[in-house]
């Protein structure tokens, strides 16, 4: 791994970029918080009155899939490659059902689809230093992916991915990805990427490094065993940690959610009850627990954590709400550069 790292937590709404300096205090480092390349993206399309062609490669869908799909609605013609319409479903059939054509290439699109904004990262750099170059840093990067089993539903497949991930580790800093998978095409389309432009990188599931940023907060304040919230704009995680290992989790769509259902949640999760048909058949991903804990804190953080004023204790790693998912990048990095 380079000596320097760059870190990009990617959701549905926002992008949040740190680039850590790590001889100086954290409240120093350079932070930024940026509209989502989905959300960007889903601009273009909106502007678009016309037949359009989209190549590019797998990415978030959320905001940019929504676009495409009424722009089909309208009447219009979407040419998409077949790298890219994997952005709207893992599964090439279904993206034809949709309405959309699918090909193998497209002259010059007039939509590329890309999670990275690998230009943008080099004027960021040039912004704090001009002589910094991309190439010398790794570049850690969050996002989710529900990965693809065909025929079966992808919150079933990325709950299978998560309960066989966690039998095998509970440290989140060590859940990190340095090579394709070959069963999560976001995750696989961002380790291509970063490889064809020249640079080191890894990736990780944006809610586990969540939870490596909340152990590493919870560490400095000498917090042993508690609940993490992650109330994001598309999904809500909750996560029961002691000392330094996840012991059980639940993730739901944060639309279903309100106060007192996460609060219930939360109570099932703590005492090792919470099961994963029951958050499953409530439309959210699912949930798995290995033991039961005493909280000292439940902590709170994430775009949407409003829904839940006055329950449990907002949290600030790396002195912002908004980076905790970073703060597990960097978590992550110091990890792999041992």
């Amino acid at each position: 791994m380079a000596n320097f790292l760059f870190a990009i937590d990617i959701g549905k709404g926002t992008q949040d970029i740190v680039v850590p300096d790590f001889g100086r205090n954290e409240e120093n480092w350079t932070k930024i918080i940026l509209p989502s390349p989905t959300e960007k993206l889903a601009r273009k399309v909106k502007a678009f009155n016309r037949d359009i062609t989209v190549d590019g490669y797998v990415m978030g869908g959320g905001p940019v899939k929504k676009a495409l799909i009424e722009l089909i609605e309208k009447g219009f013609s979407v040419t998409i490659t077949e790298r890219a319409a994997r952005t709207v479903r893992d599964d090439l059939d279904e993206v034809r059902e949709i309405g959309f054509r699918v090909v193998s290439s497209v002259g010059k699109a007039d939509l590329f689809l890309s999670d990275l904004e690998i230009g943008n990262y080099q004027k960021i750099l040039w912004l704090i230093n001009e002589e910094l170059k991309l190439q010398e840093f790794t570049l850690g990067v969050a996002c989710q992916d529900h990965g693809f089993v065909k025929g079966q539903s992808d919150r079933v497949t990325r709950f299978c991915f998560l309960r066989e991930l966690l039998e095998k580790e509970r440290r989140p800093e060590k859940m990190v990805i340095t090579e394709k998978t070959g069963f999560f095409s976001r995750f696989d389309s961002i380790l291509e990427q970063l490889s064809k432009a020249g640079l080191k990188g890894f990736v990780m599931d944006s809610k586990l490094s969540a939870v490596a940023g909340m152990v590493d907060y919870a560490e400095k304040i000498k917090v042993r065993e508690f609940v993490v919230l992650d109330v994001g704009n598309g999904h809500t995680l909750g996560a029961s940690v002691k000392n330094g290992e996840v012991v059980g989790l639940f993730e739901h769509h944060t639309k279903l959610l309100d106060k007192n259902k996460i609060e219930k949640l939360v109570n099932r999760l703590v005492k090792g009850e919470i099961t994963f048909d029951e958050v499953f058949e409530d439309g959210g991903h699912g949930a798995v627990v290995f033991e039961s804990i005493e909280p000292e804190k439940v902590f709170v953080v994430g775009p949407n954590r409003k829904i839940l004023k006055g329950y449990g204790e907002e949290a600030y790693p790396l002195g912002d709400a908004m980076l905790y998912g970073c703060a597990g990048l960097v978590r992550a990095f110091r990890f792999l550069s041992l």
